[in-house]
């Protein structure tokens, strides 16, 4: 019996989308000659029994305790082995930053992450746009149907990139910041009291999209506020301690671009963002040991809408070096097209940012051979 035309059609369809379907970052691409970084495990086995402490910040789009458990399950992959334990903690009081925590045991020593799931802050306000969402999303269960006719491509990212990604960045922008940015600051408090830790016991922050702008902006918040008070204590702890900083999906040249004034540019250098003056209040000093050096990598997919790479002259310095990976968080079609949402959301699930992260360049001997 011969095969009806449309399935031939459809079998053909495939066929040319499957041999059009590239992922050219996949392996990561490294920028810059040299690339070398510790691990998460290296840094576990450096913390001299102690636990080397891992802070989670999200992006923009909602977000909530499981991304938590997603991400260092994704990071935990590479591991030969790993066992983990984890509890939840929201304080009461309207809105407030959620701390999800997990200890992980490794076959080189205990690292504890600290998600700090900031998405409450903005639910209520996001939930004015709920009318428009032609799928609902979580936050919009219940709110009255939206009628009118959409494409389907335009429907989804109408729904979630502009709907629900999007306004996050709006409201921090605008008058709301100052509040998430207290809320954030007890959040940190919560997680980074300057007595809870050695100051010679390694830091890591993985902060993601705006979740890097929004804990950056509140840790030098916190650094200039009364000299040794407990907040700026602790913010120039965690400076100090930090020894690798990931960054996927960031978002901070366009952010910071709300935070300068215009017709300034032409005239002198734009203003250092929070991230930079953040590096310039490290304590590293000339000669400091290898294991008391900060290595900043920030993960970038070319497809990804929302993110830059970071211009290494700005933030490298004495004790500070900074290297760009170029990743594929999805596939490209035909050349033309990789899906918004995914080269934006899936840094942190994507296998090959996760494996860079737990085991570092060259990969540490703990980890699982490719």
């Amino acid at each position: 019996m011969n095969t009806p035309t449309w399935k031939r059609r459809a079998l053909l369809l495939l066929v040319l989308m499957l041999c059009a379907c590239t992922t050219p970052y996949r392996p990561p691409q490294l920028l810059d000659a040299g690339t070398t970084f510790p691990g998460l495990i290296d840094l576990a086995a450096s913390a001299g029994g102690k636990n080397a402490d891992v802070l989670l910040v999200h992006g923009i789009c909602t977000h909530d305790a499981s991304w938590a458990g997603v991400v260092v399950g994704q990071l935990m992959q590479s591991l030969t082995s790993a066992s983990s334990s984890s509890s939840a903690h929201t304080a009461t009081g309207g809105p407030q930053v959620q701390i999800v925590s997990s200890n992980v045991q490794t076959p080189a020593g205990h690292l504890r992450f600290d998600a700090l799931i900031w998405s409450p802050l903005t639910t209520a306000l996001k939930r004015q746009l709920c009318y428009d969402q032609t799928g609902k999303s979580s936050i919009c269960e219940g709110a009255p149907p939206f009628t009118s006719t959409r494409a389907r491509l335009n429907a989804r990212f109408k729904d979630g990139l502009i709907d629900d990604c999007l306004p996050d960045a709006l409201v921090y922008q605008g008058v709301a910041r100052d509040d998430i940015q207290r809320r954030m600051r007890d959040a940190i408090l919560q997680v980074l009291d300057a007595g809870d830790a050695a100051s010679d016991v390694p830091l890591v922050v993985i902060s993601h999209s705006m979740g890097s702008k929004i804990l950056f902006d509140t840790l030098l918040r916190m650094s200039e506020e009364a000299p040794g008070s407990r907040a700026a204590l602790v913010a120039q702890k965690a400076v100090d301690r930090l020894r690798l900083l990931v960054m996927a999906a960031n978002q901070i040249p366009l952010l910071s671009l709300a935070d300068q004034q215009i017709g300034t540019a032409a005239l002198a250098p734009a203003t250092p963002d929070s991230l930079q003056r953040l590096l310039q209040k490290r304590l590293a000093v000339e000669g400091a040991a290898a294991d008391r050096r900060l290595t900043l990598v920030a993960f970038t997919d070319p497809n990804d809408l929302l993110s830059y790479t970071l211009q290494s002259e700005k933030y490298a310095r004495q004790g500070v070096t900074v290297y760009n990976i170029l990743v594929s968080n999805a596939s490209t079609y035909f050349g033309l097209l990789e899906r918004p949402d995914y080269a934006h959301l899936n840094y942190l699930t994507n296998p090959d940012v996760g494996r860079l992260i737990a085991c570092g360049l060259p990969s540490s001997a703990h980890c699982k051979r490719e």
